[in-house]
């Protein structure tokens, strides 16, 4: 098995020689800590490390997101096209 090759450093990442989770896993373990969050069974400690952990997941995410978002601007200008489209989000409420 060939071992895949570690994602490019965005400009102003720092190198923490650490390997990021990925979107998807990172917005999963986001997830799951809020959930540890609103079921309040954690200790105040347990509970600010959580918290902590999440704000540093959440900043990930949303660096990816606007990476990506970069991405398809930056496509869409080759293109010689702007494509207008609507965002859905999903309200879990």
């Amino acid at each position: 098995m060939t071992p895949r090759r570690a994602r490019s450093k965005e400009a102003g990442e720092p190198d923490t020689g650490v390997a990021e989770p990925r979107f998807e896993q990172a917005l999963a373990q986001l997830e799951s800590l809020v959930h540890k969050l609103e079921i309040g069974e954690l200790d105040l400690e347990q509970a600010l490390g959580t918290f902590e952990e999440g704000v540093a997941l959440a900043k990930l995410c949303s660096a990816r997101l606007e990476a990506a978002e970069l991405r398809i601007s930056k496509l869409e200008a080759v293109a010689g096209e702007t494509v207008e489209r609507e965002l859905e989000l999903g309200d879990d409420e």
